[in-house]
């Protein structure tokens, strides 16, 4: 009789369709290893994919989620860099190394369309995990692949960002705490805009000195030119999208750059394209991320003094609880989930 594991899947297009699940267990093949999932962390990625909005021809059933950290159970034919025992994190995208991504990268990535990791174990390519960093716990290591790393990629891959420079943040979601963190760390200056009062107190608590309440400032762009002396930003991480982008365009300054992060507030928009023009403004999207970019990040996290910001630790069984929460749009800091409690 096979042995199995429980898993989660996505079993219909909803919340209410993610069912507790088995499968039978993996095993390493060549050049693979077989990590023990413990932790899991959650990202707006992966509720778009269980509503059926980020990939509505996925196949179903599908193990979700993308991030998570483990130790290493054992090593297929072929592995030397790995040795069971160790920690490790796994690469959101399976196939990219270094440099620009390919077209063919974005058919190996973890969630969707390849099975994700809300399972008890789960085999990777051996060059596609990396070591976890030792300060950090396995909660913490599961918040990096996508949000830690979107923010990394596009504060210092696309946009380049210097110290001196002035970032833009915008809400207190994953990618937005570690875009602060990042930008605080590296000797950059950071303006948040939030939506609630609550929030913009847990961004002054990352070190952030200039919050702006988008509920009583609707035109916050104006205010950031305002709060830097009439310059404007230098890099904002763009993640409402449509609910955010014409503010973003408005709070930049000369030479400004844009990443286009996310899409909370809708996938089209409108460009005010005379600033755009006269700003000499850079607009990029952003796909994350490279293993090479991923290591290097964790260099940076190993002698930084931060830590991961963690909202809320669920149990395996109570999935749909977490993804509830994500959808809320009330979380500061990463949903997460503790893979070991499975019973």
């Amino acid at each position: 009789m096979a042995i199995c594991m429980k898993c989660w899947e996505v079993r219909s297009f909803d919340i209410e369709g993610l069912a507790l699940g088995e499968r039978p267990d993996p095993i390493a093949g060549e050049g693979e290893v077989l990590v023990e999932i413990d932790a899991v962390s959650l990202n707006y990625r992966d509720l778009a994919i269980a509503r059926g909005v980020y990939a509505p021809s996925q196949p179903l059933p599908i193990i979700p989620a993308s991030d998570a950290a483990g130790r290493i159970v054992a090593v297929g034919p072929g592995v030397e860099r790995w040795h069971v025992g160790e920690r490790v994190i796994g690469c959101y995208m399976q196939s990219w190394d270094r440099g620009p991504s390919e077209p063919s990268d974005r058919t190996r990535t973890l969630g969707s369309p390849l099975d994700g990791v809300l399972c008890e174990r789960r085999v990777f390519p051996a060059d596609f995990v990396v070591r976890a960093p030792d300060r950090l716990t396995d909660v913490e290591c599961a918040t990096l692949p996508i949000a830690a790393l979107t923010a990394w990629c596009a504060l210092f891959d696309l946009a380049g960002a210097k110290p001196g420079e002035t970032v833009v943040v915008q809400g207190s979601g994953g990618v937005s705490t570690f875009a602060a963190q990042f930008a605080l760390a590296a000797g950059l200056r950071v303006v948040a805009v939030s939506r609630s009062a609550a929030k913009a107190a847990a961004i002054r608590n990352l070190g952030v000195e200039s919050v702006i309440l988008a509920s009583d400032t609707p035109e916050w762009g104006k205010e950031v030119v305002r709060a830097t002396h009439k310059r404007g930003a230098d890099v904002i991480v763009d993640v409402g999208g449509d609910s955010t982008f014409a503010q973003s365009v408005a709070a930049s300054g000369q030479n400004g750059r844009i990443i286009a992060v996310g899409f909370l507030g809708g996938l089209s928009t409108k460009v005010e394209l005379g600033q755009v023009i006269s700003k000499n403004l850079t607009i990029r999207g952003i796909t994350v991320g490279s293993r090479a970019s991923f290591e290097a990040m964790l260099s940076f996290i190993e002698t930084a003094a931060f830590k991961p910001v963690i909202d809320s630790l669920y149990p395996f069984e109570a999935v749909p609880e977490a993804y509830r929460r994500l959808a809320s749009a009330d979380q500061h800091g990463k949903i997460c989930i503790d893979v070991r409690s499975v019973q």
